[in-house]
């Protein structure tokens, strides 16, 4: 590939040298509208180009004194290529100041990005701007196209002149069509304006396709036309798209290698013999503004259409926008990018910024709010936590007070309980004298000798009770003086015996008293067997005694109420069980039943079994409760079991002595 020059636009520059088409006849000279002399276009008509960068018009260009009446003021929209200056405005400019020597030529050189608004703002007659820009100054303010450049076919024909082609590295021989650019990279010229890359956009939208995202990244280069062949060649891009005749030129000025590129995606049908990958819609057109004096708009077309060719390009009559109007709309560019707002996406690119601005607002009071909510939350659980324990400690107290006034009301039966035992003792004294003098008054008595033999019977029963009383009398006043009798070894069994047949002897509230067989407590109480501990049968005679007459009396209130009785051995303990039948107990009532000083039966002290659970303790066991599912309670007693050998004559002891 031949070497680039720096700056391509020396080439266009270069290629307005040579002489243009040849003098035309020469026709009447029109009347000048503002002063009323006529001129004279024929010096128009066989203009030749001269080097204007170095001539009076480009110093005219940049006058910033007030436009004088006459003046020819244009607002050239400038894209950042001078090639287009080159080519477009300085034949123009030349060929007003050759028509109209008296007048200057001014031209304001206006980027394309706010051109339409600074036009307007500044009231400036005249235009020369690319057909996307004169569409939004029509629609802004009013412009009416007076002129249009366009490629001359030969007499009369012409074709429109905008349109891009896609160039690719020949020696890649995968691309070639639209669809093998996809996702690749391409170089586009540095441009503004409303240009190839729209062209191309238009041409994805008529097929069909999405142009946002088909390729991967668009590469703008700063220096036109040769930055964009230098990037295919180099593998910078995948393909460069360059405007309409672009590639034909440099090929035949030799300014690049024919062979080191290939055009791409070219469609058919193209006018001419430059090809384009894109469609071909008007090129750069002058316009005037409705406040341009009719005279000047007059002379302004008389010289623009009396210009001959320019290598193939010249100013035509046939402006016709609608194409580009289309593509503006389709693309949302220019005036229409109003449309974007009709979707989401548009409308938060053109409010990108108050929508930052209220999202930035709505983040910071959700944070507040959630924020808040966590603190509240977390005071919430602080205070009931504050709460449930102020509960709780209130609940402790209020049990602590019930402890106390059953502690002090125990203290108080204790007392009561030793002035009892302490005045009833010599009563019970008397009781035994008496009844032992009856004994022999009976034995000597004339009587016969079954009526002595009841007497005898009465007697012996009563003495037998009263002794059972003197015991449980001295034994209140042993534990008044903090004495308590030798735990010794005694068989269980046959202190429930005792009990049970106490209450079914003695007490009113009569339920049926069963043993569960198959442990120590037989159906017969001949069969028992015997369950030796180490304690006091006495005590333990009130402990079974007391549980089995508060079975009794909860079970004595259904029809069907019964007592089970069971003992059982338990590895190295014996347990005792007393279950009933009885209404099922609320959870206050059970807890009374379980605590201390306290008492389930209305008619209660309350002291019971708090004897019980002494008499438990003295003798190293455990006393518990539970609620059965249904209905009734079962009251647990565990005391350790003593080794049959150490217990074997004093199980014979205690049946001698007839406990």
């Amino acid at each position: 590939m031949k070497p680039f020059f720096p700056r391509l636009t020396l080439l266009f520059a270069l290629a307005l040298g040579g002489v243009f088409s040849a003098p035309l006849p020469a026709e009447p000279a029109p009347t000048d509208a503002l002063s009323g002399a006529s001129f004279d276009l024929a010096d128009v008509r066989s203009m030749q180009y001269r080097d204007l960068a170095s001539d009076d018009v480009g110093d005219r260009e940049n006058l910033q004194e007030e436009a004088r009446p006459g003046d020819f003021v244009f607002a050239f929209e400038e894209t950042g290529k001078n090639e287009a200056y080159l080519r477009i405005v300085l034949p123009l400019a030349e060929a007003l100041r050759i028509a109209f020597p008296d007048r200057r030529v001014i031209v304001r050189r206006i980027p394309s990005h706010g051109f339409a608004q600074t036009v307007k703002a500044e009231r400036i007659p005249f235009v020369i701007s690319t057909a996307g820009s004169m569409v939004s100054l029509i629609d802004d303010s009013g412009a009416i196209p007076l002129a249009v450049r366009e490629r001359s076919l030969g007499g009369d024909a012409a074709a429109q002149a905008a349109g891009g082609l896609l160039i690719v590295d020949a020696r890649r021989k995968e691309l070639g069509s639209l669809a093998s650019l996809r996702g690749g990279r391409i170089a586009v010229e540095s441009s503004l304006s409303f240009g190839p890359w729209q062209w191309l956009a238009g041409r994805l939208v008529s097929e069909g396709i999405e142009p946002k995202g088909y390729f991967s990244s668009a590469v703008w280069r700063p220096h036109d036309v040769p930055e964009v062949f230098n990037a295919v060649a180099t593998g910078g891009a995948d393909a460069g798209l360059v405007s309409l005749c672009t590639f034909e030129t440099l090929v035949e000025t030799g300014f690049i290698d024919k062979d080191a590129f290939r055009p791409a995606a070219v469609l058919a049908g193209t006018p001419g013999s430059c090809r384009s990958s894109t469609p071909v819609l008007p090129d750069w057109t002058v316009g005037y503004l409705p406040a341009a004096e009719s005279g000047a708009v007059r002379r302004v077309a008389a010289v623009a259409f009396s210009m001959p060719d320019q290598e193939g390009w010249r100013w035509g009559t046939r402006v016709d926008l609608s194409q580009v109007r289309s593509l503006m709309q389709a693309l949302h560019y220019g005036p229409y990018a109003y449309l974007d707002e009709q979707t989401i996406l548009g409308f938060a690119k053109r409010h990108s910024e108050l929508l930052l601005m209220v999202l930035a607002v709505f983040l910071f009071v959700a944070f507040h709010a959630v924020r808040s909510r966590y603190l509240v939350r977390v005071r919430t659980r602080d205070l009931e936590a504050a709460l449930a324990e102020k509960n709780r400690m209130e609940e402790e107290a209020r049990v602590s007070r019930e402890r106390l006034s059953a502690i002090e009301r125990v203290g108080l039966l204790s007392q009561m309980s030793s002035m009892f035992a302490h005045e009833l003792k010599q009563p019970l004294s008397s009781l035994s004298n008496y009844i032992g003098g009856l004994k022999i008054w009976n034995a000597r008595r004339n009587a016969g000798p079954g009526d002595k033999a009841l007497a005898e019977e009465a007697l012996s029963a009563m003495a037998e009770e009263t002794g059972r009383i003197t015991a449980i009398v001295n034994r209140v006043r042993g534990y008044a003086r903090q004495s308590t009798e030798p735990l010794k070894p005694c068989d269980w069994t046959a202190v429930i015996r005792r009990a049970i047949l106490i209450v079914e002897r003695h007490d009113a509230r009569r339920v049926p008293i069963m043993t569960a067989p198959g442990g120590y407590l037989a159906a017969d109480p001949a069969d028992d067997r015997a369950a030796m501990v180490l304690g006091d049968p006495l005590e333990l005679e009130l402990l079974v005694l007391n549980l089995i007459r508060n079975a009794a009396h909860a079970a004595s209130v259904r029809p069907d109420g019964f007592v089970s009785v069971s003992l059982a051995r338990e590895e190295k303990n014996f347990v005792l069980h007393v279950t009933d039948n009885g209404p099922r107990l609320s959870e206050e009532g059970f807890a009374r039943l379980t605590g201390y000083g306290d008492s389930v039966k209305q008619e209660g002290l309350g002291i019971g079994l708090s004897i019980c659970r002494g008499i438990a303790d003295r003798h190293g066991g455990v006393l518990r409760f539970y609620q059965l599912p249904r209905e009734g309670i079962c009251a647990e007693a565990v005391i350790e079991a003593l080794d049959d050998s150490a217990g074997t004559d004093a199980r014979k002891e205690n049946r001698d002595d007839g406990h």
